[in-house]
């Protein structure tokens, strides 16, 4: 039996914990072995893979809503300080007419 058709036999059973067994029982030939340990091996790679990138979706979503609070805080930093000005052009322009002769 040929690797390929042994990982595909071991995909198809899809149950880790008794390949994890079978190996730690003994159960598998020893020309079998380096091959349900690199098919065990690729199956925590994946489950890596799988979390590093759920990770990085988390960031880049985490990066993404810190991007849209720090734009409405400019926003809102904005809008305030017109409205400062709208409240405060009496005194503004009092003090202007002040200066200006």
């Amino acid at each position: 039996m040929d690797a390929q058709s042994f990982f595909a036999r071991l995909d198809a059973a899809n149950n880790e914990a008794e390949v994890r067994t079978r190996l730690a029982d003994g159960q598998y030939h020893s020309s079998q072995v380096p091959l349900v340990q690199e098919w065990l091996r690729r199956r925590e790679s994946t489950r890596s893979e799988a979390a590093s990138t759920r990770k990085e979706e988390r960031e880049e979503e985490s990066l993404s809503i810190s991007r849209r609070a720090l734009r409405n805080s400019i926003l809102a930093t904005i809008i305030a300080t017109i409205a400062i000005i709208v409240a405060a052009k009496d005194i503004i322009w009092s003090f202007v007419m002040l200066i200006l002769p």
